[in-house]
């Protein structure tokens, strides 16, 4: 009776709630791109977010396998809080010219995989955004839009409006042990002519930002602050700290590693399988929280002398028996925070396990298994077969807060905040 009815409540929560469109701002769509990456300047693990007027900049970086120069440009698009485009034109939104081309590239070393390393800051001299709200960047090739290499998010934030946000334990009985609830408040007396009803807050944990839930109605308002404190509204499952794979050598076989193996495009490097975590004891470790940090131990130059390596993960199930309709995902930034079918992991039934396999810059990466009904989706249960929940799990959230002005086609972001469930402030 105990467990249909934790089911029954979670789904509950979940379905009172509503969940981001499912458009998807970051794409590569070429298979020659590698490792893209967007985040602040000396942050590799940040939010990429940017103040409109101030704050460090964004360093957009990605490796291409065609190993030969490519004439590749970038333009910037504001997007609406679904992703979706909004109909101004770039000198609407941008200060400088609308296409810029990336001069910045160096060629790959010592790595047996060949590929050039490009990079650019955001903002520059040539490119600013001058509205606050969504954005994303677009690459493509020889100032043809027409030919997208890949496009990635990033977020442009005003600071109107302050956000004060705390992790606490749900008063529920059947989830305060498993999960987690953000409450926020927002000051809003720096936002002129305030409207309660144009008001919405986004919440992610840690960088799942296909999983973020979007918040429309306030618990209360109490003269300038706006509080969102329900008991149904930003709840999260809490999981474990993240599985590790410390890949910054290719020649140490560190603790996740099995074996090395020696193949005509490089290295393949096979991990020890992975088991269920769900019913073993909780306890604490530094993770990176679903990040990855590019990087090496023998001091080299990681942006273009760190290699590349076919990485296998293999997941086995209780009894070697596949879960039935039932979807394992490898989740994580290694997989593009992405449930589809590139993060899917396959069963092979004469192994009786699941497998994926990943190509990976040198680095350090977390990740965890989700497992997903594939008829009846339910987020709030997402770790409970896989790794289990613990209320005392270390989690980041990232709140954004979006307002539309009246006759507005868009919402400007007014308002980020990143808070640590074990650091709060």
């Amino acid at each position: 009776m105990y467990k249909p009815f934790i089911v029954f409540l979670m789904v509950s929560i979940w379905l009172n709630k509503p969940v981001l469109a499912q458009s998807n701002p970051d794409q590569i769509f070429d298979h020659a791109i590698h490792t893209v990456l967007v985040h602040p300047i000396g942050n590799p693990k940040g939010i990429p977010v940017i103040g409109l007027n101030e704050g460090s900049p964004l360093l957009i970086s990605f490796d291409d396998f065609k190993a030969s120069y490519q004439n590749y440009y970038y333009s910037i698009e504001l997007m609406n809080e679904n992703w979706e485009s909004v109909p101004l034109s770039p000198f609407d939104y941008t200060r400088g010219f609308s296409q810029n081309k990336i001069t910045n590239f160096s060629i790959s070393s010592i790595a047996i995989q060949p590929y050039y390393h490009y990079e650019l800051s955001l903002p520059n001299e040539n490119c600013r955004p001058t509205k606050s709200g969504n954005y994303i960047i677009k690459v493509f090739k020889d100032g043809n839009l027409n030919e997208l290499v890949f496009t990635s998010r990033f977020y442009v934030t005003e600071g109107t409006a302050n956000v004060f946000a705390t992790v606490q334990e749900p008063f529920d009985g059947a989830i305060s042990q498993t999960h987690q609830k953000v409450q926020v408040n927002v000051d809003v007396k720096k936002i002129n002519y305030f409207q309660p009803g144009s008001l919405i807050i986004q919440v992610i944990q840690n960088t799942r930002y296909q999983d973020a839930i979007k918040v429309k109605e306030p618990s209360f308002i109490r003269g300038n602050n706006v509080e969102y404190n329900s008991e149904r509204d930003l709840i999260f499952p809490a999981g474990k700290e993240f599985r590790w794979l410390d890949l910054q050598s290719l020649r140490l076989q560190t603790d996740r590693i099995f074996k090395f193996e020696n193949v005509d495009q490089g290295t393949k490097v096979i991990l020890k399988p992975d088991l269920s975590r769900a019913n073993t004891a909780y306890y604490t470790f530094k993770d990176l929280n679903g990040s990855f940090v590019i990087s090496n131990t023998e001091s080299l130059q990681s942006e273009n002398q760190n290699d590349y390596a076919m990485v296998q993960f293999t997941y086995i199930p209780e009894d070697g028996i596949p879960y039935m309709g039932e979807t394992l995902y490898l989740s994580g930034a290694l997989t593009g925070n992405n449930l589809n079918k590139e993060s899917a992991m396959q069963f092979n039934a004469k192994k009786g396990l699941y497998e994926k396999s990943l190509l990976l810059k040198q680095g350090y990466y977390s990740y965890q298994y989700i497992l997903r009904n594939q008829n009846t989706p339910q987020p709030m249960q997402d770790f409970m077969e896989t790794e289990g929940d613990h209320w005392e799990t270390e989690n980041n959230y990232t709140i954004l807060v979006y307002y539309t002005q009246a006759g507005a086609q868009y919402p400007s972001l007014v308002g980020f905040s990143t808070i640590n469930s074990k650091q709060q402030w």
